[in-house]
């Protein structure tokens, strides 16, 4: 089990995809003919459809989900997640946690890059190194503020140290890892060019084939793979970055996993078709994240009344048809600190208006637009396209906060555009979707330390700092509890973004697949376990890559 990291309307005239698969490095694919079409045999290649293209496979920088997932294929960690959430062993078979809670130790297995270089303590210890360095610039370096070092006690021994005690430990230590042969040469200020960006080195189940970008990525199954080998020969990636061609390919067996389906169609595949809907939930949270360098946004109070202003029940009815849950704060309602007896905010205008009013904003000029200091409420909500919940939505939130005063426009880009703008904080307010991680820990998204990470809105409050480090240093739970609950109350009253809903994420499952058991984890969860049988295996090599049969 690995840890891989909505809409309405149909057309009948959306192009299907076209299988002339790019060339590179693909072999043959096994059919072993004696065996019987049922039965669990290595073999066969699957087609998963992404809504987006990886910004790169430098795990290092990675920003988007379609890029983490793509990662956690070609590469294994030390520890990974089960599925009922525990950490379980990987390449590290055991590990040790010091009495004080101030170290871990973990103990590695032999294990191999795919050029056959052994992965050992030097590789994880290098990789750490990575993700701290400033000259890197990793989104993820705030998370390891607090490990003070790893060191490589020998070469199967890596052991890292920490500030202070945490209640998980483990989940402090989790990093990918690169190839210290590979890397040691570079120069980490000029990671953002580095070869190994669009051709990484594979530790995991399978390896890079070829990738044309913005079209497919092509995995093979690595064959230095140290771990239990994969059924699958080849894994597929096909970029569809429009809701209604993943599912119409879905449909017509183009592809064969399509993740976040529509409710309306997901009912209608459900009834009409072989395909499988499997539901999973409690992780992903739609969210409004607002500017707080703006000065409109600048006051908590302007941001709870704006919050205050938005329908969550109604875009939970008219978004997801009815599949999501209000959201109250940025932990998962899966984890064990998540606050349940958090009331959800309800939509009130009347207390919007006087929140507003009591921090200055009024409609001095009668336009109906708040003005405050000169200042007219007046601002953008960027979002992305491709994902209908996001552009339908943005339409909701503006209605919504058109009530309250304030004159919104909407902004819909294409992934890597709308990246970028939010990395150089030229926003005023984002309609974006998180997967929130599993180790019931927020400060990625509200420390004041995690600018660079995904506190997209530079919010910064001392007292929210505060508990957060409280609370994650708190090794006992029940103790820590308490804290946990008056962190996210605390966040009610000053938010740094409208937590909108938890919707929950529809997977549909072409019948070709056996074995696959979509999670919140990831809905590519169990990929190495996925097989297909030989007589409903469709692909073929040639000298210019794959072909239909």
């Amino acid at each position: 089990m690995r840890g891989l990291g909505a809409g309405r309307g149909y057309t009948s005239g959306v192009l299907l995809v076209a299988w002339a698969l790019l060339a590179g490095g693909c072999g043959a694919e096994r059919d072993p003919a004696p065996a019987a079409g049922g039965e669990r045999l290595p073999g066969g290649t699957v087609v998963i459809a992404l809504d987006g293209d990886p910004d790169t496979l430098n795990p290092l920088l990675r920003t988007s989900t379609e890029a983490g997932r793509v990662i956690s294929a070609l590469g294994d960690p030390l520890l990974i997640m089960a599925e009922d959430l525990t950490w379980q062993p990987n390449i590290a078979t055991s590990w040790d946690v010091a009495p004080d809670g101030l170290a871990v130790t973990f103990h590695l297995r032999p294990w191999n890059w795919e050029d056959g270089t052994p992965l050992a303590a030097a590789d994880v210890v290098a990789s750490f190194e990575l993700f701290r360095d400033p000259r890197v610039a990793s989104p993820q370096r705030s998370f390891f503020a607090d490990v003070t070092r790893a060191v490589a006690v020998d070469s199967a021994t890596v052991r890292y140290e920490f500030a202070r005690a945490f209640n998980d430990p483990l989940a402090r230590t989790r990093h990918d890892i690169l190839p210290l042969h590979m890397v040691r040469d570079l120069d980490p200020a000029a990671a953002g060019s580095w070869a190994m960006n669009t051709h990484p080195l594979s530790s995991g189940h399978f390896r890079l084939a070829a990738w044309e970008h913005n079209r497919q990525l092509i995995l093979e199954r690595n064959p230095a793979y140290t771990g239990t080998p994969p059924l699958l020969d080849r894994v597929v990636f096909r970029v569809l970055g429009d809701v209604e061609t993943r599912v119409l390919a879905l449909e017509a067996g183009e592809v064969d996993l399509v993740d976040q389906i529509p409710p309306t169609a997901a009912r209608r595949l459900a009834d009409g078709t072989d395909i499988r809907i499997v539901p999973t939930g409690g992780r992903q949270l739609y969210y409004l994240q607002w500017n707080c360098r703006r000065s409109a946004f600048a006051d908590a109070a302007t941001r709870r009344a704006l919050s205050l202003a938005l329908d969550r029940e109604r875009m939970i009815a008219a978004l997801v048809d009815g599949y999501g849950r209000p959201a109250v704060s940025p932990v998962a309602p899966v984890m064990w600190n998540h606050h349940r007896d958090l009331a959800v905010p309800p939509m009130d205008t009347r207390e919007a208006a006087r929140l507003l009013a009591s921090v200055g904003w009024a409609d001095a000029d009668g336009d109906g637009v708040l003005e405050r200091q000169g200042q007219p409420l007046r601002f953008e909500i960027l979002t992305r396209q491709g994902d209908p919940v996001r552009e339908q939505g943005a339409v909701i939130l503006r209605e919504n906060l058109r009530r309250v005063g304030a004159e919104v426009s909407i902004r819909v880009l294409e992934l890597s555009a709308g990246i970028d703008l939010l990395r150089a904080g030229e926003f005023d307010a984002y309609f974006g979707l998180l997967n929130l991680n599993l180790y019931g820990d927020p400060s990625g998204y509200v420390h004041s330390r995690s600018t660079g990470r995904m506190n997209l809105g530079h919010y910064a409050n001392a007292m929210i700092d505060s508990l957060l480090e409280s609370a994650l240093s708190t090794r006992d739970r029940t103790a820590a509890l308490p804290l946990w609950q008056e962190l996210q109350e605390a966040l009610m009253e000053d938010p740094p973004a409208a937590y909108l809903f938890h919707p929950d994420i529809l997977v549909g499952v072409g019948p070709r697949l056996r074995d696959v058991r979509p999670h919140m984890l990831s809905p590519f969860n169990n990929l190495a376990e996925w097989w297909i049988p030989t007589g409903q295996r469709r692909y073929r090599s040639n000298d210019k890559g794959l072909s239909r049969e």
